[in-house]
């Protein structure tokens, strides 16, 4: 009888890990995306305990920003159009999905600065095809993106320091 239920309990696990392979290797966007929604809820459920922190790094390009090492580059790309504040990124799977749930009024801290900051605008741009242009106007006076998980989309959210 033991032996039995441990035959069904192995053949089982071995299917649902045969059926994860296959939908990782003929659907990996919606596995993509089911992952991101899953680390937003996670993100979320943090942030009730104690307010989210991002730590901004060194200024750069495609090339720091895939260093990955956990903070925001200050893309130098996004300088030279007038209306749009600095943007630092990140990829989504180095640190960068915490800004993805966040909305307007959403606060948190910056590693090594004073104080609370807030989100006090968002924007959603495709991530390719899509010129500085389209953030002019973006409040704040820094933004911070990320990429969403399995989508061609990117989220903005400009940022200021909480007064008082």
């Amino acid at each position: 009888m033991g032996n039995a239920v441990l035959g069904v309990l192995g053949t089982t696990l071995v299917l649902a890990g045969a059926v994860i392979l296959a939908m990782s290797l003929l659907t990996p966007t919606t596995v993509e995306r089911g992952y991101g929604q899953v680390k937003a809820a996670v993100n979320d459920v943090a942030a009730e305990v104690q307010l989210p922190a991002v730590r901004l790094g060194v200024e750069g390009g495609q090339e720091e920003l895939d260093v990955c090492d956990g903070s925001f580059i200050e893309m130098t790309s996004y300088r030279n159009t007038v209306g749009v504040p600095a943007v630092y990124a990140a990829h989504n799977n180095c640190g960068g999905d915490i800004v993805l749930n966040w909305a307007v009024g959403t606060q948190f801290e910056v590693e090594g600065q004073p104080g609370t900051f807030e989100v006090v605008d968002v924007r959603h741009t495709a991530k390719h095809w899509e010129t500085t242009e389209s953030l002019i106007g973006l409040q704040g006076d820094f933004a911070l993106q990320s990429c969403f998980y399995g989508e061609d989309r990117m989220q903005f959210v400009g940022i200021r320091p909480v007064a008082g």
